[in-house]
């Protein structure tokens, strides 16, 4: 299944990188384009009148996501698009940052007050299907309300947990470090090479600290805590391990995130990263007000589709990226990673819910918005509409998506309890950088209480 889907991945990206060099163009992302159409689904749900819609009882469905302040401008404006297609339906609006965002979701969800429809993600499906809170999309599939006709098999099982499709994606991207050309070139400190290690890595960081001359500029923001992935997560597969196992247990050793926290730890106390207080400040910062937007950081880590959000913040320079870091002698860390939506069990409009999330993944309107703001569209017949509507800086994310996803590999889903995991990580993290606890208490706690949650 994963071969198909990189397969499917490669051809599509490649196509749109070659095309879009050729047929780029500017898209307005607030105002709907005169010349957009309404990419009907092939179910009767979106080839009703809008007319037959003001006729029917008013229904409110809510919709949350996780972004920054461009991202809730495309959400929004795709939003409007559907109340415009379908005025019986209002969608009230709900998204924060990636933190907020799914401690938001986790209460809502154990409170019974979730969102109707909810973008997912790889790392966390497998806890709500597990808790038993999301829809088994299928049935609106074969009601007619969503339409995956274009959507390759592949992505389809991607959404999958035991044969249950729980969501289905948006995009699909790969994560790496970003840079800025002209921070760099100011600095004098060469480019980080696409296939450079974490020896690479730590030189390169350290080597900003010093040629930048100022305690408020730092070589990269401090990512060995927080959550777990992707940073961790890559070592650890570089390492021939995972943060789980197939059977649900911890994937790794505590001589593993030993290693790990040492790393960051001796970046911390020479001052190439930032102290603990600093980085706890930027900790939860919007994109615009980040450390590496504001010139604190000389790299950061993100998922390529966030390329362009980043360039749009920069006057000079190119926002590029390289790989994570690879391990000296070790296997790759990628794997496919992807966003996407779900509907919650409790939702009372699991219909209208459905028609949404096909307006959103099927539609002209909505995709000339969207473009590749969360990944590269998974339909094929999305994909090739959103071709000629990239500019530079997205087609340098495609472009690095299609070189690193060859590296790809599959991964395991993370087992019940994987919220209450990453935030034992998160907070015996902090305590090292803190002071609080030597690495070698940290990991004692975190293994330990990982493994009582696993239990």
């Amino acid at each position: 299944m994963h071969k198909v889907m990189k397969a499917f991945l490669l051809t599509f990206i490649s196509t749109v990188l070659i095309f879009g060099l050729a047929a780029c163009g500017s898209s307005n992302n607030n105002s709907q384009s005169e010349n957009a159409v309404n990419e009907p689904s092939n179910n009767q749900a979106a080839n009703e009148p809008a007319a037959q819609d003001e006729k029917k009882e008013p229904v409110e469905i809510r919709f949350t996501w996780w972004g920054d302040t461009k991202r809730n401008e495309v959400y929004n404006a795709i939003a409007d698009r559907f109340e415009e297609e379908y005025p019986h339906i209002t969608v009230k609006r709900e998204f924060g940052g990636w933190g907020d965002y799914w401690d938001r979701l986790t209460t809502q969800i154990a409170g019974g007050n979730a969102p109707d429809v909810v973008s997912m993600h790889q790392f966390y499906v497998s806890d709500y299907a597990r808790r038993d809170a999301l829809v088994d999309l299928e049935t609106v599939v074969s009601s007619g309300e969503l339409n995956l006709v274009d959507y390759p098999e592949a992505a389809i099982n991607s959404g999958r947990i035991n044969d249950t499709l729980y969501m289905v994606p948006k995009g699909v991207t790969m994560p790496g470090w970003a840079y800025n050309t002209a921070l760099f070139d100011e600095l004098g400190v060469a480019y980080p090479d696409m296939n450079w290690t974490w020896d690479d890595f730590v030189a390169k960081v350290t080597e900003i600290k010093e040629k930048s001359g100022s305690k408020n500029i730092w070589g990269a923001p401090d990512g060995g805590g927080g959550q777990p992935q992707p940073n961790f997560r890559y070592f650890l597969r570089q390492s021939g391990q995972d943060l789980y196992t197939e059977d649900g247990k911890l994937g790794f050793t505590k001589e593993t995130l030993v290693e790990w926290w040492t790393m960051w730890d001796g970046l911390r106390q020479k001052g190439a990263i930032p102290d603990a207080t600093t980085g706890t400040e930027y900790e939860n910062a919007p994109l615009e007000q980040n450390m590496f937007v504001k010139g604190l950081t000389a790299i950061t880590q993100i998922p390529a589709n966030q390329i362009y959000l980043y360039q749009q913040q920069f006057k000079s320079g190119e926002i590029r990226m390289v790989r994570m870091p690879r391990k000296e002698g070790g296997e790759n860390g990628e794997y496919i990673e992807g966003a996407y939506l779900s509907i919650t069990k409790k939702s009372e409009h699991p219909k209208e819910a459905a028609m949404f999330i096909n307006f959103f993944i099927n539609s002209e309107k909505s995709l000339e918005l969207f473009k590749v703001e969360q990944g590269s569209p998974a339909s094929t017949k999305m994909s090739e509409f959103v071709k000629p509507l990239l500019d530079p800086a997205q087609q340098r994310a495609v472009a690095f998506i299609q070189e690193t996803l060859p590296y790809s590999s599959p991964a395991v889903y993370a087992p019940l309890g994987a919220a209450e995991i990453e935030q034992a990580f998160k907070d015996n993290s902090t305590s090292i950088a803190f002071g609080k606890l030597t690495i070698e208490q940290a990991a004692d706690g975190f293994m330990k209480t990982a493994e009582s949650v696993l239990k």
